[in-house]
């Protein structure tokens, strides 16, 4: 069953969390669902079922109304039932109230309150405090201190206004300014929706003094705390108040109806307002009879119950108490009155868990935590839409020590959780994993973001933004230790959930300030954007150039100048071509991380021993940006090369491959040709070049004069057609040096040295696939080589491309997978280009400048930033590990010449 057709919206948050479980029945503070599972009800509907579902006594008084005979509705005659409980609350109510204008909800009180403040004082403004609560329509939304609510409405209308919560000096001020056109101060006992928030002492009687002084109305707001909720009849009692307009619901309904009155005192009341004011279904017999029965059970044997709602209250708060030392540093802050309680678990920074602080930056920690409690323990808590952080426990008023202890029992097991930062257990009921109930300690695997040291007066001048998400399962637990516990099938299951809430791009770390080798400092953000690299890919183009536009706008918020596109946010916006013209500078990252990768494959082709002149390269993926500029660099060091592209594009890839080569070739020849390199040394496919055009020469002299005219010339020109129609001529060159397949195979069984960059979202390369003693530079986010060959190919080096050290130790939290100190090379390309200032578009599209790379080689040089050592998943490959690859690949080699 879905509340899709009365909310979507709402229909969605529910399911997301799955707090959609149709509840078919429901007795006292248990709700029972269609399996006959119950569920401890600590929510009583924000304090409307006072006494639990179908309270005995509520029950009758329905039973007893409507077989009295009574009409229901009769205005503009008598409603004895409405007179009665009017009657009733009058002689309740603290101060001295005359009146009781009945509606059907709290907002409705808000809004007679409003009408009668107005029309008795003959002022128009509303005065209400900031991250308060009144109501969604639109007078009491707009008394309503949240601009979130507001906004979409436009509200608030004019004539109301706000100030601080709990600031006696901002009232006495705003008053004394304004005090001539205010006509009411409403305010809350203790903010709800906010957080639970309490006043400090006295800020309510002072505030009612000020508002006498000025002359203006005290409108005590006492919807949600009213009736029994904080441990007193009404939390004015206890502040000692006397207010002019008191506003009561919730409660009062008893559960069953809704209810809600505005009590007045005869200086709040003026006549022109009960003449125009009315409301059809006030002053209703059968809603104003469960009224009298909700004060008969409230006031019974010296208010008993409510006497025991403040012995449990405290119960709940001093065992919550005892859970916060047990696991200090878990819970901010305990806040509550009676059994008005509220829990705000401290924020999260991305030093323990990108997901965890991702959901909790979106507003779905404490929903998180709601699902969690209503799966694992049976609870049922309520989630805050106004504070995220913060848990709301408001059981029914006749809750027994008992079910007190059942909650805190759950409740104690959440903070354990988190505590040791086990989070997976909170995802379970999500992945509907059955949890053992062990919790595991993953505290030694937090990496607190770490910024450079700063001198007295250094702050940073420089501003960037680097857009994350997560390419592909192992990714996730990278970045959330604890994800370690969940099998891949689940991993893959909570991508598809953290996709599939469409929420928005948001910060995942803030780094306050890196401090280069030269002395130039910068601030960063860590965006995260809530799609793997699977979901990227298979979802409308438009729709993630729209995604990754949000993030764009939030770092241009933030004040950053350039952003960097961290695995597939450049993919599908084109190498950030479709993001450019924002405002705001863009770079891919891609110009670095082949100047890094490039570097690794060097230094693992020394470890291994390996004659670069002698070796034959291979790229993957060579036609994507990566691929092209390093089957360019690559190309000046092999003495052969494989460009290899997507099987399942053969006809495009081929065509592509054939191009690349061409402009390699290009490339070469116009370097041997136009800077009079012929005499030179030379190496790679520049050496091959050079001795076919030596051969070629003498073979018909002619075809060398024409080449170098069309080069000098700059005339388009296939050197691919060239080379394989004169091959023949040479007498001694069979093949070209460039070869071009789609059979990845069969180029890795050839290849000595490979760099690997395809944008697959699965692994490519398998360990037969590969030569003895070969080393791979892997730069594909995610990984292009499987984990099988880095257990099973001892014999060949597999280095993880685009890795970089920096000057400090620096952390971005998480730090998305590595030590501190270092980090991915895109990452590194959007610090570096701020450092120096260049807020320029930079490495654009697919055809990358070779001019590009060694510019930011010299940036690299200036700031301090180094190539880091060559490592993969299993850690840093040393010369040790190095030397013992060498003696394996020799080992086969000696094996199959057996």
């Amino acid at each position: 069953m879905s509340i899709k057709i009365l909310n979507p919206s709402t229909d969605k948050l529910l399911k997301s969390f799955k707090l959609d479980i149709p509840y078919i029945k429901a007795q006292g503070l248990y709700l029972y669902d269609q399996q006959g599972n119950s569920y401890l009800d600590f929510i009583s509907q924000y304090g409307a079922v006072p006494f639990g579902y179908n309270y005995p006594e509520i029950i009758s008084a329905a039973q007893d109304f409507l077989s009295s005979g009574l009409p229901t509705m009769v205005q503009p005659s008598v409603p004895v039932k409405a007179v009665e409980l009017a009657d009733k609350l009058i002689k309740l109510a603290p101060g001295e109230m005359a009146q009781a204008t009945f509606c059907q909800s709290g907002a409705e009180a808000v809004e007679t309150a409003i009408k009668l403040a107005r029309s008795t004082t003959e002022k128009n403004i509303i005065l209400s405090t900031n991250n308060s609560f009144h109501g969604k329509t639109l007078g009491a939304l707009s008394a309503t201190g949240r601009p979130v609510y507001q906004e979409p409405f436009f509200a608030p209308a004019p004539g109301f206004e706000t100030i601080d919560f709990n600031d006696i000096e901002a009232l006495e001020t705003k008053l004394k300014n304004q005090g001539s056109e205010i006509a009411a101060f409403i305010v809350e006992p203790i903010q709800g929706e906010g957080g639970i928030i309490i006043p400090s002492d006295n800020y309510l009687k002072h505030a009612e003094q000020i508002c006498r002084k000025y002359g203006v109305l005290f409108i005590i707001d006492e919807v949600q705390t009213g009736l029994g909720r904080t441990g007193s009849l009404f939390a004015s009692e206890m502040a000692g108040l006397s207010p002019d307009i008191m506003l009561l619901s919730k409660a009062l309904g008893g559960g069953l109806v809704p209810l809600g009155v505005c009590l007045s005192s005869k200086h709040a009341w003026n006549d022109g307002f009960g003449k125009l004011h009315s409301s059809t279904f006030a002053n209703n017999n059968f809603t104003c009879s469960i009224g009298l029965a909700v004060i008969d059970i409230l006031t019974a044997n010296k208010q008993s119950l409510v006497k025991s709602a403040a012995v449990m209250g405290s119960h709940l708060l001093e065992g919550l108490k005892n859970i916060d030392a047990k696991f200090p540093g878990v819970i901010k802050d305990l806040r509550g009155q009676g059994l008005m309680v509220g829990v705000e678990f401290n924020n999260f920074d991305g030093s323990e868990s990108f997901s965890i602080r991702y959901l909790a930056q979106q507003g779905g920690f404490s929903a998180l935590l709601a699902g969690y409690l209503l799966h694992v323990h049976n609870i049922r808590c309520a989630p805050f839409l106004n504070n995220s952080m913060t848990l709301r426990l408001q059981p029914a008023l006749t809750v027994s020590s008992k079910q007190i202890v059942q909650a805190l029992k759950a409740l104690e097991n959440v903070v354990k959780i988190l505590y040791y930062q086990d989070y997976s257990e909170l995802y379970s009921y999500i992945l509907d994993r059955k949890s053992d109930g062990t919790i595991a300690d993953f505290r030694k695997y937090r990496k607190p973001v770490k910024s450079s040291s700063l001198l007295d007066g250094e702050k940073p001048t420089e501003k960037f933004a680097f857009l994350i998400h997560y390419p592909a399962v192992e990714d996730l637990t990278k970045n959330n230790p604890s994800f370690s516990k969940l099998e891949e099938a689940e991993l893959e299951k909570l991508l598809d959930w953290e996709a599939s809430l469409d929420a928005s791009p948001d910060v995942i770390i803030h780094l306050p300030a890196f401090k280069s080798k030269a002395g130039k400092i910068a601030e960063g953000w860590l965006i995260g954007v809530p799609y793997s690299g699977k979901h990227l890919l298979d979802m409308p183009r438009k729709k993630a150039v729209s995604a990754l536009s949000e993030a764009i706008d939030l770092a241009k918020d933030l004040g950053a100048k350039i952003v960097g596109l961290g695995a597939y946010t450049s993919i599908v916006s084109r190498g950030g071509a479709d993001l450019q013209g924002k405002g705001i500078a863009i770079t891919s990252g891609n110009s670095f991380t082949v100047a890094t990768a490039f570097d690794a494959l060097m230094k693992g082709a020394a470890m291994m021993n390996i004659k670069l002149e002698n070796s034959v390269g291979a790229v993957i993926g060579a036609t994507g940006a990566i691929g092209r500029v390093s089957a360019i660099m690559l190309a000046q060091e092999a003495g052969q090369l494989y460009l290899v592209g997507n099987p399942g594009k053969e006809k495009t890839s081929l065509r592509r491959l054939e191009k690349l080569a061409d402009e390699i070739y290009g490339y070469i020849f116009t370097d041997l040709i136009k800077n009079n390199a012929l005499l030179d040394h030379q190496k790679g496919i520049a050496k091959w070049l050079k001795g076919f055009i030596s051969h070629l020469s003498s073979s018909d002299s002619k075809q060398v004069e024409k080449l170098v005219s069309i080069v000098k010339k700059n005339i388009d020109f296939s050197f691919s057609e060239f080379i394989n129609n004169n091959l023949a001529r040479t007498g001694k060159f069979s093949s070209p040096p460039i070869k071009t397949t789609v059979n990845i195979r069969q180029a890795l069984l050839q290849s000595d040295l490979v760099i690997t960059a395809s944008s697959s979202t699965s692994c490519l390369i398998m360990p037969k696939n590969l030569k003895q003693g070969c080393v791979i530079c892997d730069v594909a986010r995610p990984a292009d080589v499987s984990r099988s060959v880095l257990s099973s190919r001892t014999d060949v080096l597999v280095i993880e491309g685009g890795l970089v050290k920096y000057p400090d130790k620096i952390c971005f939290g998480q730090n998305i997978g590595y030590a501190p100190g270092m980090n991915l090379a895109c990452l590194s390309e959007t610090m570096l280009l701020a450092l120096e200032g260049d807020y320029r578009d930079f490495s654009i599209g697919l055809k990358l400048p070779i001019e590009d790379i060694y510019y930011l080689k010299k940036l690299a040089r200036k700031h301090g930033f180094k190539l880091a050592m060559p490592q993969n998943t299993k850690g840093v490959i040393t010369p040790e590990i190095a030397e013992t690859a060498r003696k394996n690949a020799r080992c086969i080699d000696v094996r199959k010449k057996a």
